[in-house]
């Protein structure tokens, strides 16, 4: 049993102030936010098992995200397991275009962005959510009905582990039986293809950026700076991360010939290409193949939800957005969504009003939003004709990689009641 089957929920008309549909590090902040606030808590995951801790890809959580998250006492966990970085390095054809480092910047709290595998967050924030009396997680369910009318919402959910053991608060449910709980309000924190989103009636449009890249996961290079390293002569573009473990990754952006020829994923055809790029690093690259990664395709792509809301269903993180990686925004801007919503919610619910949850969408939607005009706007991520760049890769979002958007620390900076 768990901490969190001290209060479960669970049995023919459940209810919860928020019911939290997810198992990322998105939805667990949203929902551990929404308990230590007060409210009582259903979080609900598809998957049977959460993401273990050193799992999965390593993004960088930028120094704002790191103080809100320093505020639920999870940040000297994630320090154990991260790799700092201390800024970028942005080269063009003819050399250095940008050089920043967090430290050089006025009033930064934090002098430092820090990779961490997304396995180690989820983990962190789990076992605090478990340690809410307040809160119940369920897993290996997936939501397939909803019903909404001015009061709340009611979910229905069914046992996606069929042939295993379901759940994580022994709760007898199992075996393809359907649950169906009444919450105040529910947030789809569920991902791009969210269940929860479709059956609200949310429409989302789903925008390619058109230009691919391939990635690598190697050793980092001795004697190297932790620093986001691009180097973009135009049409290529070459970005390198240091992750923890002393490894980094190392994402190719090839011109459309080159792009082809990658089509088989060859490791050394990749080591090759980026010759001309970074001759060091392709030498190491070859110095490593044993351990290295395969080489992985990924296909860039910005999707917008019509609406964040829908009667009293919130969209939240991948399920409203999805963003280019270029400024490692796509995580910071779900989990500072994530801590609007929970804060918006719970205005809503103290005060019976529940126009006080537009304060979420209005706040972060545009925000959001403009970040995404940005990324489409650089033409480099979208086209194989781009002229070569006269500011580094980086520019753009240094401020939104430093600082918290400013109305959403003042709605977080007030008071709840």
């Amino acid at each position: 049993m768990t901490a969190s089957d001290r209060n479960p929920v669970g049995g023919p008309g459940a209810e919860v102030d928020v019911c939290v549909t997810g198992g990322g590090s998105t939805a667990l902040l949203a929902a551990l936010l929404c308990a230590r606030a007060g409210r009582s808590v259903l979080l609900v995951a598809p998957e049977a098992e959460f993401e273990p801790a050193g799992a999965g890809i390593s993004p960088l959580v930028a120094p704002p995200t790191l103080g809100l998250l320093a505020g639920e006492g999870v940040e000297e966990e994630l320090l154990g397991a991260g790799q700092r970085i201390l800024g970028a390095d942005d080269h063009g054809r003819d050399g250095l275009l940008s050089r920043w480092r967090y430290y050089d910047l006025p009033g930064i709290a934090r002098p430092y962005g820090l990779t961490v595998p997304t396995g180690t967050l989820v983990q962190a924030l789990l076992a605090r959510l478990r340690a809410e009396p307040s809160a119940t997680v369920r897993t290996g369910r997936r939501v397939t009905a909803l019903g909404q009318d001015e009061d709340g919402v009611l979910l229905t959910f069914a046992d996606t582990t069929a042939g295993t053991t379901a759940g994580t608060t022994g709760d007898g449910a199992g075996g393809g039986a359907e649950e169906r709980v009444r919450a105040r309000y529910a947030v789809a924190a569920d991902g791009r293809h969210s269940p929860l989103r479709d059956l609200s009636g949310i429409t989302v449009r789903d925008t390619p950026f058109g230009r691919p890249g391939w990635l690598v996961a190697a050793p980092v290079v001795p004697r190297r700076e932790p620093v986001l390293l691009v180097r973009h002569p135009a049409p290529q573009a070459l970005f390198t991360v240091p992750t923890p473990g002393d490894s980094m990754a190392v994402v190719w952006c090839p011109d459309r010939e080159q792009g082809e020829a990658l089509g088989q994923a060859d490791p050394e055809v990749f080591a090759g290409q980026i010759k001309t790029v970074d001759p060091e690093l392709a030498d190491w690259l070859g110095e490593v193949r044993d351990r290295t990664s395969p080489v992985f395709r990924i296909d860039f792509a910005m999707w917008q939800a019509a609406s964040w809301r829908r009667g009293r269903v919130l969209l939240l993180g991948e399920s409203a957005h999805g963003m280019h990686t270029l400024g490692g925004q796509g995580l910071n801007q779900s989990l500072h969504s994530a801590a609007s919503l929970a804060r918006a919610v719970d205005e809503a619910l103290a005060h019976k009003d529940p126009t006080r949850v537009e304060a979420y969408e209005r706040i972060r939607r545009p925000y959001v939003e403009r970040l995404q005009e940005l990324q489409w706007n650089t033409p480099a991520l979208r086209s194989y004709e781009a002229e070569p760049p006269r500011r580094g890769a980086h520019q753009d979002f240094v401020e939104v990689m430093t600082t918290l958007q400013p109305e959403l620390a003042e709605q977080l900076g007030a008071g709840a009641r």
